[in-house]
């Protein structure tokens, strides 16, 4: 390959195209419980006669490990290379899966099962795969960005339908050991293969050289680092603390939004089946506008792209506020939510790799998705509360406005990435 294809997107994805499928392949790991669980909750109901609330307290655990541990693992995935940890959180998290399996009638029994299943889900998060694509790509950096994260988005596609047809066709227990094992089969071949960033490669090196230094009884030449900053200097940089303010806003929303999209349609005049009709449009969306976001990330302002993304469901949340919208409406404002939804967390990534550098990126947004979790695990409380005292979602869209708000105001006065970080356009 020239020196001038090397410059270009499209000699990228020659040259390194497999590493974001491989990511996305990986990625997919971690949205197991999200999406997953579901198909589970009457079977655990039969069985154990657990409440939901009980059930759920697996995801509520998961994103409290989040909290603690994102911004670590990280750091950790920055020194020893996002695929060692990436294959650590393949194996914890199918293994936990499956262990799933072996629950008793005890709910601290379920509970303690979900810390491994958390710890799975931490070693297995966004920054460290797209900190390993980030590093192979510049000019396409947008589009593999949002291929790696779109893992998500096929997880949650399939394996509601794959989880239900094994517990059909084999009972819930061996459902959890197919679900995991499946996932393990699958995941850890391609992310051993095909997962490589170039602080792997870079490591792999400087193993080789120590080696052959100690061979030779020579001092061994110092290890290669990819060009950023330290963490300490990025956290002094406004750029993070608005990136945070921009993460949280955005996890708040959809943990808000998501598990009430559907009550909250029906309150405003859907039947149910309409009402699920229309939040099936945010998935699909979501993926739609997830790739879009990828593909405009390498060709205009991330700034621009991100503050109009955070502004739309301002717009949304708004012509929601109205007693009975029409069915138009409704279809708009649901748009609106899945385009942020699918979006976002691209932007608030690629902002990071090209504000920050690749030196300390995985560290660097890991502390965007810890500030995230904690917005994603107190939102849905906060917002089942004000409905509570108020009887509507009015004063819960009302927030969710001034939240987005502030979001986008945080992405909009930015300011423009180093130089030596950015692209022209960026």
């Amino acid at each position: 390959m020239s020196d001038k294809q090397s410059l270009t997107a499209i000699g990228e994805w020659r040259r390194h195209g497999l590493v974001p499928f491989a990511a996305m392949v990986g990625y997919s790991t971690m949205a197991i419980q999200t999406y997953g669980v579901g198909p589970f909750v009457t079977s655990l109901e039969a069985e154990f006669g657990w409440t939901r609330a009980q059930i759920m307290i697996g995801l509520t655990i998961s994103n409290g490990l989040g909290v603690l541990f994102n911004f670590a693992v990280g750091v950790l995935a920055d020194k020893i290379g996002p695929r060692r940890v990436g294959l650590a959180g393949v194996v914890v998290k199918s293994s936990a899966i499956m262990l799933l399996a072996t629950v008793g009638a005890s709910v601290f029994n379920w509970a303690l099962l979900w810390v491994l299943v958390g710890f799975g889900a931490v070693l297995a998060q966004a920054n460290v795969w797209a900190s390993a694509v980030a590093s192979r790509f510049d000019r396409g950096r947008g589009l593999a960005i949002a291929v790696a994260l779109s893992g998500s988005s096929f997880c949650a596609a399939i394996i509601p339908v794959i989880a239900t047809w094994l517990i059909g066709e084999f009972g819930w227990r061996q459902a959890f050991v197919g679900l995991g094992l499946g996932w393990l089969i699958v995941a850890f071949p391609v992310v051993f293969f095909l997962f490589h960033g170039r602080k792997d490669e870079l490591r792999k090196t400087a193993a080789k050289a120590k080696t052959q230094s100690e061979q030779r009884q020579e001092q061994p030449a110092p290890v290669a680092e990819l060009s950023g900053l330290v963490i300490s200097e990025g956290l002094r940089r406004p750029a993070f603390w608005q990136l945070l303010i921009a993460s949280f806003a955005f996890a708040s929303y959809t943990m808000a939004v998501a598990p009430n999209l559907v009550p909250m349609l029906g309150e405003k005049g859907s039947t149910p089946m309409v009402a699920a009709q229309l939040a099936a449009i945010v998935g699909i969306v979501g993926l739609i506008a997830r790739i879009s976001a990828g593909f405009l990330l390498d060709i205009m302002s991330a700034r621009l792209l991100g503050t109009f993304v955070f502004l739309l469901p301002v717009a949304g949340c708004g012509l929601l506020l109205g007693d009975s919208p029409s069915y138009l409406v409704l279809a708009i404002c649901v748009t609106s939510f899945g385009i942020t939804i699918g979006a976002e967390f691209d932007v608030v990534f690629y902002l990071v790799s090209r504000h920050f550098g690749l030196r300390s990126f995985a560290a660097l947004m890991g502390g965007m998705l810890t500030v995230g979790a904690f917005g994603g695990a107190i939102s849905p409380v906060i917002a089942g509360w004000l409905h509570d005292v108020t009887g509507s979602y009015n004063l819960m869209l009302m927030i969710l406005m001034g939240l987005m708000a502030a979001g986008a105001l945080a992405i909009a006065t930015i300011g423009r990435a180093p130089a030596e970080f950015a692209l022209e356009h960026g």
